[in-house]
């Protein structure tokens, strides 16, 4: 059973890379006819309909309850739907779909700062040494092989954003452990549909100012395999089966497969004909070497702690 679910979990955790590392250049393409606002609403409002069907099929009308947790679920759907979607799709206008999915590779070394903030238990030496070299990494393809471009401002206000939006995604997901009674399914429907209703205010709040145009019927119509592609594969199941493989296989294992985003990113550019550059690939090279190997080492981290545990403990029964 255990064998299965972790089986499941990496399936998904697959499933989730390639359709994330599918969604800017798609989400891109869309922006000619839909605002990154009103596009963000359209995909959360069809995928957050998806997410609460399914779980009143699944769990029943029970599970809609928020159990007192409504502010806080609330504010972790937000940070993680209407912050990182709306930041995001915002900043992908001024970047470039392989740059912005990089950006995500960025997550399992901004995991370790989160989980660090969140615990109190600071990461070992090795630890954040990879994780800096992961960052560093990220900062390569921002900056075209220079690193230090990020710091004199070459990074661009769209690359700020996308990040910023990174570490709220962060937050969302790694939140999830703060509702063990709470299955992945629930977890996921309850978080979109408040962060939808976030997404649907500020949108009609920015359409009535002006600072964004209202799209016709028209242009949904133009749009609607994007807005379909991005409700369906990168949300519905994208989204639940990532926060499946973050509860199943732990954070520091879930976030790898965000690993796979750029490359599939990458994949899809170079086929279309762009041709990334050698500090691109570089950066790429070095942010996926970093987090591999952070991973390895915490890996033989737990396991030596494990082994010392099971010998203590087999010290003190044999004494007793």
């Amino acid at each position: 059973m255990l064998k299965t679910k972790t089986t499941t979990a990496a399936v998904g955790g697959l499933a989730t890379a390639l359709a994330f590392g599918g969604m800017f250049t798609v989400a891109k393409s869309a922006f000619s006819c839909v605002d990154p606002f009103h596009l963000t609403l359209a995909r959360f409002t069809l995928g957050s309909a998806i997410f609460v069907l399914l779980l009143l099929a699944v769990e029943g009308r029970t599970a809609l309850r928020t159990d007192g947790k409504l502010l806080r679920l609330w504010g972790l759907g937000s940070l993680g739907f209407a912050g990182f979607n709306l930041l995001t799709y915002v900043g992908l206008q001024s970047t470039p779909a392989p740059t912005a999915s990089l950006i995500m590779a960025a997550i399992p070394a901004i995991t370790v700062f989160v989980m660090w903030a969140r615990t109190r238990k600071q990461p070992t030496g090795i630890t954040l040494a990879l994780v800096l070299l992961a960052l560093t990494g990220v900062a390569m393809v921002l900056g075209n092989g220079d690193p230090l471009t990020v710091f004199t401002g070459g990074m661009g206000p769209g690359g700020l954003l996308i990040l910023t939006g990174v570490i709220g995604w962060v937050i969302y997901t790694t939140g999830a452990a703060g509702f063990p009674g709470f299955s992945v399914l629930r977890y996921t429907a309850l978080t979109s549909t408040l962060g939808t209703l976030t997404i649907a205010i500020v949108t009609l709040a920015a359409a009535a100012l002006g600072w964004i145009p209202n799209p016709s019927a028209a242009d949904y119509a133009a749009s609607w395999w994007q807005i379909l592609y991005m409700a369906v594969p990168a949300t519905a199941v994208a989204i639940l089966t990532f926060n499946n493989a973050i509860r199943t296989l732990g954070p520091a294992n879930g976030v790898l497969f965000i690993n796979l985003v750029p490359i599939t990113s990458f994949t899809i550019e170079a086929v279309r004909g762009h041709q990334p550059t050698t500090g691109e690939l570089a950066g790429v090279a070095l942010t996926l070497a970093a987090v591999i190997a952070n991973n390895l080492h915490s890996r033989r981290t737990t396991g030596n702690n494990s082994a010392a545990a099971a010998g203590t403990d087999k010290t003190a029964i044999t004494v007793a």
